[in-house]
């Protein structure tokens, strides 16, 4: 595919083009130069054959560069390739003719084909495309095997006839043949070698022309290759400039893994032994909790325990309620019934003071019936002596009546005194009464809050034995991270050999990438 390229070829571009150099880039040394020369068989031999036909290339160049370039110039696709060079065509010309005089050299080394890499990189400067440069090649092969053919005919022809004059021919003729025997004059010899020669120039020159369209294509392809490796190779510096720092981080942060996996290793140790101390508090634990779940299951037997105590000592608190009460209610009989008595304490004191009232009237009585039975003299005597029975009697009464006096004061300062005692009863009757009822309340509420406390050991040994369960759980789950700490600290040692391998292998990244981007 052409290129749009309409950049003029300077002639400072030109000199500054190093035919060594782009061997170098190529990869073209003596090695390789002795390699291409085996692939194609080209020997000694072959180069001793071209320095004789270095007359040949001399007697033919003028024809040759005239037709190569009329043929160049009648194509429009190539005749622009020449307003993209800073050389005249005759200047071109001469260049042509300088090729075709080097190729009978009969040296082709390491300046010839530096020469050729020369020619070939001012070509793609000037965007003259392989098919075009290959193609044209066919002009010198035709004009070439031109020169061979019949520089070989005029060879031929002086080895069979010795001259070139018909004479000279016909006398070298007779010499070697008999004139009665097929003879062959000259001209008919020259015809008809030509016409051989012409078969063979033509046969070679076809073949030749089918050769180099099949180089264009290849070359293209090649060509295509070649570029889409440049494009690789370009694109392999950029991402190795982009690994190349990548690698420097992955460098600077290999280290900081490394001095973190050793921190990690570690720490690790540290958690191992960490996890194993943990284990066996665990452990202890676990059978602390299954302690307690029994104190608890035992807690909870006695709050049951405590709980039917506490209704049962309010069952008890509410029959002593009932018991003070009619305690109570007796008292308050007794109460009335010693205000009944003091009632009848208080009639008989009357009925003693008018009993002590009679006493005295009757004393009195007495006393004026001694008086008169003084008076009455003898006939008085029994008087008297009724007079003073009835005085002893009237002084008797008033004894029993001051002795009724003083025991009915003694019984009303016994029933005062009882009274008292009975308020004061009653009134610790009623305090007994409310304390039981508190006491009663109290007991409810203990009840109540005994049987929430029973509930909740309830609840608390249910969730004792979940967490004893959970406890038991957690301490193999420890023992199992244990293990995977000692696994981590294990891998943690593979790991920091593998970074140290990964810093080997980032070295050998470093080299490659250096080969990478130098060795092209």
């Amino acid at each position: 595919m052409a290129r749009a390229n309409t950049t003029t070829l300077t002639e400072e571009q030109r000199r500054n083009v190093d035919g060594s150099e782009l061997l170098e880039d190529l990869g073209v040394d003596e090695r390789e130069i002795a390699a291409r020369k085996r692939i194609t068989q080209f020997d000694e031999e072959d180069a001793a054959r071209l320095a004789e036909m270095k007359p040949l290339f001399a007697a033919i160049e003028d024809e040759t560069v005239d037709a190569f370039y009329d043929h160049l110039q009648s194509n429009p696709e190539t005749n622009a390739i020449f307003d993209r060079s800073s050389r005249s065509i005759d200047q071109l010309k001469g260049l042509q003719a300088q090729y075709l005089r080097e190729l009978g050299d009969g040296t082709y080394d390491r300046s010839y084909f530096e020469t050729r890499a020369r020619i070939g990189k001012v070509h793609e400067l000037i965007d003259l495309e392989p098919k075009v440069y290959l193609g044209s090649y066919s002009l010198y092969y035709e004009q070439i095997l031109d020169g061979i053919v019949s520089e070989a005919v005029d060879e031929a022809l002086e080895r069979r006839f010795g001259g070139d004059d018909a004479a000279d021919a016909g006398s070298d003729y007779d010499s070697d043949y008999d004139s009665d025997s097929d003879s062959i004059d000259r001209d008919t010899f020259e015809t008809e070698l030509e016409a051989v020669t012409d078969e063979i120039r033509n046969r070679t020159l076809s073949a030749l022309k089918l050769m180099l369209l099949d180089q264009q294509v290849a070359i293209d392809t090649y060509i295509r290759s070649y570029s889409e490796i440049e494009e690789e190779i370009e694109r392999q510096q950029r991402v190795a400039a982009d690994v190349e720092e990548s690698v420097e981080r992955l460098e600077s942060d290999a280290g900081v893994v490394e001095e973190s996996a050793a921190e990690i290793a570690e720490i690790t140790d540290e958690q191992v032994e960490s996890v194993e101390e943990v284990s066996k508090e665990v452990s202890d634990l676990s059978a602390t909790v299954e302690e307690i779940a029994a104190s608890a299951e035992e807690v909870n037997a006695t709050s049951e325990e405590a709980e039917e105590i506490s209704e049962t000592a309010a069952d008890a608190a509410q029959d002593a309620i009932e018991q003070i009460e009619a305690v109570e209610d007796a008292a308050a009989e007794v109460s009335a019934d010693i205000e009944r008595l003091r009632e009848s304490v208080d009639e008989i004191d009357d009925l003693v003071s008018v009993i002590d009232d009679i006493a005295d009237q009757t004393n009195l009585l007495a006393l004026n019936a001694s008086i008169e039975a003084a008076n009455a003299g003898s006939s008085g005597d029994g008087f008297a002596v009724v007079a003073n029975e009835v005085k002893s009697l009237a002084e008797e009464s008033q004894e029993q009546a001051e002795m009724i006096t003083n025991t009915i004061d003694r019984i009303q300062e016994d029933t005062e005194e009882t009274t008292e005692s009975i308020d004061v009863a009653e009134e610790r009757v009623s305090r007994a009464v409310e304390e039981v009822r508190r006491t009663v309340d109290g007991l409810e509420r203990i009840t109540d809050a005994v049987g929430e406390t029973s509930t909740g050991i309830e609840e608390v040994a249910a969730a004792t034995d979940d967490q004893a369960a959970s406890t038991e759980e957690v301490a193999s789950m420890i023992d199992r991270i244990a293990d995977d700490a000692r696994e981590v600290a294990a891998e943690t040692d593979e790991v920091a050999d593998a970074i140290n391998e990964q810093a080997e292998r980032t070295e050998e990244i470093e080299r490659s990438i250096a080969r990478l981007t130098t060795d092209r």
